[in-house]
């Protein structure tokens, strides 16, 4: 069915689903520039649609078909979304004021409601009246100040049935109400009866000896201890007044204007920061590898050292943020440079491309990972996440319930962290040390903790109902690019800085005393011979990835730089005893000759042309060019050989053998 989010016309994804359509074409739609409007994220199906600003015809008619008219549904009164404010019911029911008997009292409950009620449609005329100037300043239209609080003093009407106030039925008033509102806040809505207050018997001055001596660190009190201070110290000056009730203290200090100025000193800077400042309502990304996050945490096992000791480890990983697939990690004692390089090696050869912009925090490996450009090779944009700011982290709320939901399984499963408040995320430490000696090794731990990410990744997303794996092999991103073998090398791997020489036998190296020889192959698999004939003895400089030694690149080094030249790889191996041969070593031993033969003819027949050229060949001195040894080719000119030779290959010589 339709519902109002403000004055937009809406209806959920599963209204969408109930109307026969299905779940792809609204992902499909969405992710497709144009297609549908979001307005307001949700889970379990709740997400709102901006029903007018469906584009495909067979989707509204669909919708239409169960739900009616969009345009007639349109111009129905709406009743606009009122949120409670639970800071105003906080205000209204703490408010005390005294009455003719010098009495405290608190506002009746029926009062209470209205007010709480009137604040919180104020709140939402404010929203509506915000939306409308961003809509001004994207597309010039807007209501004017008269006819929007002409509409609000009908909303206010109609809203009465269910939220029951005394807002006035004039909009001219209501405007002038709703403006000494958006001025003085909750204390405006309260009726002059209501008035003689006890907050408002307390002067200037000792309104800020109170929140002075609340805020303080130094010898805190209690709101109870803080009212039996106050009265001494208001008996000292003429103009004071005493307080009989702690209640009065309290409602001061939680006034929404008091409270910021000691939140901060009295529950730390943090606190103060992640109630007070501003938070971004962002959207999640609608594709793979739009955002990848790094994070490193504890590994919350239990496991058994060598030594028969407890211990725990560490775990870094890597993120997709759209399908909360997790890509790569690395499990270690601490967090440090290789744990991060590991874990985005094995990120980047499971997606098989690269991310458009990767977050990680700012520990110590990270900024040695991004001062080494390894985040710039990596990925379009690196950021670093907000230091002290969880709530940019999205991994950290993935990795939490990635922990709840499988790591808790295990026995030993330390629980998640030492604040946990669920019992059930906490460990059950007396039965993990009845059971020491059964505790897991450090191999079996690992082994572990990689079958709970595979169940993790092929587990429905919470969102979307759909497996996490299947979301992302499916999902398409044309802003992103394959990676290949040299791109590997190019992120994670080394160029020494020593050239080697190539040679007939191809490239050698020696790192960490194992002896490597690699050659250049033809696209085919075989050897490369005209790669050969035209760079033997020149020297070049190897690039290789320690994780894949079986390919290297060959650079060159330039004024600007180092130049890649080719890719090398394992040098081809045959049996050198003819028992041992293979069929595969018979057809490349002949192969092989026949192409060493041909070049050798090759390099031969060039060299005469030229000398022909220039009339230097010994033929036109009257004397005989010696024959290639080995070579039993019957004689001919050299042009004639050339054509030969050009035209053969080495398959249809090899059938010949």
């Amino acid at each position: 069915m339709y519902q109002r989010y403000g004055d937009i016309l809406t209806i959920s994804v599963n209204d969408w689903m109930a109307a026969g359509l299905t779940y792809d074409q609204f992902r499909m739609d969405s992710q497709r520039g144009g297609q549908l409007t979001i307005v307001k994220r949700g889970i379990n199906g709740n997400t709102l649609i901006d029903v007018k600003s469906i584009k495909r015809p067979d989707r509204r008619a669909a919708i239409e078909a169960a739900f009616g008219s969009i345009e007639e549904q349109d111009k129905k009164p709406s009743i606009m979304d009122v949120v409670i404010d639970e800071d105003a019911r906080m205000f209204f029911r703490d408010y005390t004021y005294t009455d003719e008997s010098g009495k405290e009292r608190h506002l009746p409950e029926e009062t209470q409601r209205q007010y709480t009620n009137e604040a919180s449609i104020f709140n939402m005329f404010r929203r509506v009246y915000n939306r409308q100037i961003i809509a001004r300043a994207t597309n010039g239209k807007r209501k004017t100040k008269k006819e929007f609080f002409s509409e609000c003093a009908k909303q206010a009407e109609i809203l009465a049935e269910k939220y029951a106030n005394k807002l006035p039925s004039n909009s001219r008033s209501l405007e002038c109400k709703y403006n000494e509102y958006a001025s003085n806040g909750y204390e405006s809505l309260i009726n002059k009866l209501y008035g003689n207050k006890n907050s408002g018997k307390i002067t200037e001055d000792a309104k800020y000896w109170i929140i002075a001596r609340y805020a303080t660190p130094v010898d805190k009190v209690t709101t109870q201890q803080l009212l039996a201070e106050y009265n001494e110290e208001a008996r000292k000056h003429e103009d004071w007044k005493t307080l009989s009730s702690e209640q009065a203290i309290y409602t001061f200090l939680n006034r929404p204007e008091i409270k910021p100025l000691w939140f901060g000193m009295r529950y730390g800077e943090l606190k103060s920061k992640e109630k007070y400042n501003r938070q971004h309502k962002t959207l999640l990304p609608t594709r793979r590898d739009v955002l990848w996050y790094g994070d490193g945490t504890k590994l919350n096992y239990y496991y058994r050292t060598e030594d028969g000791n407890i211990a725990t480890c560490n775990v870094y990983e890597v993120m997709d943020v759209y399908s909360e697939v997790l890509l790569g990690y690395h499990i270690s004692d601490s967090e440090d440079f290789e744990t991060q390089y590991m874990a985005f090696r094995m990120a980047m050869q499971f997606a098989g491309y690269r991310p458009n912009e990767i977050k990680y925090d700012n520990q110590g490996g990270h900024k040695k990972l991004a001062s080494g450009e390894f985040f710039s090779k990596l990925a379009h944009l690196n950021i670093p996440t907000a230091p002290y700011n969880g709530k940019s982290k999205t991994i950290e709320s993935a990795f939490g319930r990635f922990q709840a939901q499988f790591l808790h399984k295990d026995w030993y499963f330390t629980g998640q962290n030492i604040t946990a408040k669920k019992d059930e995320s906490r460990e059950n430490y007396e039965f993990i040390m009845a059971n020491k000696a059964n505790l897991p090794t450090l191999d079996e731990i690992k082994r572990r903790y990689a079958q709970r990410r595979e169940e993790w990744n092929n587990a429905e997303h919470f969102d979307t109902g759909v497996p996490r794996i299947k979301m992302y092999r499916e999902s398409v991103n044309d802003k992103t690019y394959k990676v290949g073998c040299l791109e590997m090398i190019d992120m994670f791997g080394i160029i020494d800085p020593t050239p080697n020489t190539y040679t007939a036998s191809g490239i050698t190296k020696t790192i960490k005393r194992l002896n490597y020889r690699w050659e250049v192959l033809t696209a085919d698999g075989d050897p490369d011979y005209d790669f050969l004939r035209n760079n033997v003895d020149r020297k070049f400089h190897i690039g290789y990835d320690m994780n894949d030694m079986s390919i290297v690149a060959l650079y060159t080094k330039e004024q600007k730089g180092y130049r890649f030249v080719a890719m090398a790889q394992k040098y081809i191996e045959i049996h050198r005893a003819k028992q041992e041969q293979t069929e595969f070593d018979h057809q490349f031993i002949k192969a092989s000759e026949l192409a060493n033969k041909k070049m050798r003819l090759e390099m031969v027949d060039e060299i005469e042309t030229i000398m022909e050229r220039h009339g230097m060949h010994p033929a036109q001195h009257g004397l005989n060019m010696p024959k290639p040894k080995g070579v039993n080719l019957k004689k001919e000119d050299v042009g004639k050989k050339t054509k030969r030779l050009s035209n053969m290959v080495i398959a249809d010589v090899t059938d010949k053998y």
